[in-house]
């Protein structure tokens, strides 16, 4: 008897482990900051590019949100001393900074994204 319980619960923990692990977000976080001109090209290609994403900036300056940054950053094991803007959070991965290494990052996990659905008429 209690060998099917314990087997029971190991199941039952696996399969809600495994459907936490399927949801995720379909929101990509900038975290930036004013007069951050690697900020700005990066929103920027993104608003020409992805504007029907779900991309919410985050302005380190505001609220809470440098808080937040902090979280992921630990989250990815980012060292805070080397934590910069633009940092895009994307799902499971991240990209730092802004240049043509980063757009191609950014390109290739954005593929994990879906665009927001259009409202239905």
């Amino acid at each position: 008897m209690k060998k099917s319980l314990v087997a029971i619960i190991l199941i039952v923990a696996a399969f809600l482990s495994s459907c936490q692990e399927k949801k995720s977000t379909n929101r990509i976080y900038v975290f930036s900051q004013p007069g951050c001109m690697h900020c700005e090209h990066a929103k920027s290609y993104m608003d020409r590019y992805y504007a029907d994403y779900d991309i919410k900036d985050m302005n380190i300056r505001e609220g809470n949100n440098m808080g937040y940054m902090l979280r992921y950053a630990r989250k990815y094991k980012v060292p805070e001393q080397d934590l910069g803007t633009p940092f895009i959070v994307m799902g499971n991965n991240y990209v730092m900074g802004w240049g043509d290494d980063q757009q191609k990052q950014f390109n290739r996990y954005v593929k994990d994204f879906s665009p927001k659905a259009k409202p239905t008429k």
